[in-house]
Formats: C-alpha cells, sequence, structure tokens
C-alpha cells in the first residue's frame, strides 16, 4: 500500500504517488439532488493525474480500498456511489473490477447494489453503484429511491 495524503474539504481529497512519480486522486463528492433520502450520498472518483497508467500494480487497488474504508469509519452513515467512466467504452471493463475490488474489501459489514442505466436513443449502458452498511440503510429502500431518481432524470429530457 502507497501512503496517502488528506486534504479535508467540502470534497474530501486524497492522493499518493507511486512507482515512476505517477499521482494519484481519490476525492469524495457530496450530491444534492434536493432529496432528503440521499442527504449522505458522495460520489467518488479518482484517478491518475497524468494519464500514463502503464503497468499493472495491486498496491493501487489496495490504497484505492484502504481510503475508502477509512472514509467510512470517520463518516459511517454515508453512502458511496460511483459510475463507470464511458469515455473510453470500456465501462464493463471497470465494473467487473470495482465488483472484484468490493468483493476483497467487504467484511460483510457493506453491502453494493448495481444499477444499469440506458439513456434513450442511446446505446451505451452506464453502470452506476452504491455502497453503504449495511445496518443502516435497506436495499430495497435504497433501490426504490434509486430507481425513483433515475426515472426523475429521463423525465427531465
Amino acid at each position: 500500500m502507497y501512503q496517502y495524503i488528506s486534504e479535508e474539504g467540502l470534497s474530501p481529497l486524497f492522493y499518493f504517488i507511486k512507482k515512476y512519480d505517477l499521482k494519484y486522486f481519490v476525492s469524495f463528492r457530496k450530491v444534492d439532488f434536493e432529496n432528503d433520502y440521499f442527504e449522505n450520498l458522495f460520489f467518488i472518483d479518482f484517478y491518475e493525474s497524468n494519464n500514463q497508467k502503464f503497468y499493472n500494480d495491486p498496491h493501487i487497488e489496495t490504497t484505492i480500498i484502504t481510503i475508502i474504508s477509512d472514509y467510512f469509519k470517520r463518516n459511517p452513515n454515508v453512502i458511496i456511489s460511483y459510475v463507470c467512466d464511458i469515455v473510453d467504452y470500456k465501462q464493463d471493463f471497470r465494473k467487473r473490477l470495482f465488483d472484484k475490488w468490493y468483493k476483497n474489501f467487504n467484511d460483510n459489514k457493506f453491502s453494493k447494489i448495481n444499477f444499469q442505466y440506458e439513456i434513450e436513443n442511446n446505446s451505451i449502458t452506464y453502470h452506476l453503484s452504491l455502497i453503504f452498511r449495511s445496518e443502516l440503510y435497506k436495499e430495497e429502500e435504497l433501490i426504490e429511491n434509486v430507481n425513483l431518481q433515475l426515472e426523475e432524470f429521463t423525465n427531465l429530457k
């Protein structure tokens, strides 16, 4: 695992530098859907700043999982959400990777729900996932509220 640095603020930011001076960022951004149910929803983003990922490094996975785990320890009531980036059409690969990370990380205190979302007249499937503490949220309620929110997004078009 790499040592990481925390910059707390409105959107907490974490970063670490790995071999070859590649700098990775992990951020948690509060989401406001003007929906009380999702008052503790945060999107997680992570990326390598120079877009120069040129070899597989298992310490990246370990470090990002540790950052997420530490964030949950300090903020147990958050719901963390991520959408697999579609920029290079590798969203299916990313979903499988994140599923693997979750499986390696989960200690049965957390649950994860996967959603697929397609925009009408668009052949791209978006993968959206939520990770949350199992004792704080009911999976059925989350599914219902996410589906209502997705329906609301669809109706805005």
